[in-house]
């Protein structure tokens, strides 16, 4: 059961779901207004009301199940605002009770229903009424709308940040290197740079603590894990012309030692090393 409280031309009056509904009326041009307390699912005027249609409604929410229903209409008659009022999600509120309100025009007796039918020359409000009408259904239809945007704005979901960068891998930093020994095109420098790189990883996992870096150098090469890429690169590096022996070991499986991130300190030696 919902109760409807009802409120039109300074008249109020309730009414409940066992009884029959009461006839609200209006003037034209001046707005009408039902407060109905409905337990269903949430309501909202028809989005696709047309301007100079004879009636137009808005719903607004004025508390928890608990809504204001106005009307204005242009053309005298009697109506039944369920017709413009539907769920949220669009779909019909046939669980409404009869909502009539009926529009009556003050003009004298025998002008007709039709304000619009007049053609006689008017001033004033009058000779703009059609224009008026309109002007105040887009202001009225104009606040709810304002409201679901900024609604919407308002809960649009902050954009996910992007994931952080992964940590380049030992690998990483030595592939440059290794590619250009594979290709011969490995400078001096850039193999004391390599040498090097070896060897502050290596010192890590083998106990090169108290020696030189010529010392570790000497051990990683005869060591069966540490000593596969120095060696291969060291063969790279002295074959000659075309007729050397081209490198046949695969890349992927000579850095699969160093495909992991190195402790902080090998990281940050390592990117010191010009």
């Amino acid at each position: 059961m919902h109760v409807m409280h009802v409120t039109a031309m300074g008249v109020t009056a309730s009414a409940d779901d066992s009884s029959s509904a009461s006839t609200v009326e209006a003037a034209r041009g001046i707005t009408g207004s039902i407060t109905v307390t409905h337990e269903g699912p949430p309501l909202r005027a028809k989005p696709d009301q047309d301007l100079v249609a004879p009636l137009l409604v808005r719903v607004t929410e004025t508390a928890h199940n608990r809504y204001r229903i106005d009307f204005i209409g242009a053309v005298a008659g009697t109506f039944d605002l369920r017709t413009l009022i539907e769920h949220r999600d669009g779909t019909p509120a046939s669980e409404l009770r009869p909502l009539p309100v009926r529009v009556v025009s003050e003009l004298p007796a025998g002008h007709g229903t039709d304000l619009f039918g007049d053609q006689r020359t008017q001033s004033g409000i009058d000779s703009h009424y059609r224009l008026i009408i309109a002007t105040i259904g887009v202001a009225w239809l104009a606040v709810p709308a304002a409201v679901l945007v900024r609604r919407a704005l308002r809960n649009r979901p902050a954009p996910a940040a992007p994931p952080p960068a992964p940590v380049p891998t030992f690998a990483d930093r030595l592939r440059p290197l290794v590619e250009a020994a594979m290709s011969q095109g490995l400078s001096v420098q850039e193999q004391a740079r390599l040498e090097l790189l070896l060897f502050m990883f290596w010192r890590e996992r083998r106990d090169f603590g108290s020696m030189t870096p010529a010392e570790a150098i000497s051990r990683l090469r005869v060591d069966p894990e540490a000593g596969v890429l120095l060696l291969a690169v060291e063969r790279w590096l002295h074959a000659r012309g075309n007729g050397a022996s081209r490198p046949a070991e695969d890349l992927s499986r000579l850095l699969d030692p160093y495909r992991i991130v190195a402790s902080p300190d090998v990281q940050r030696l390592a990117e010191s090393v010009p």
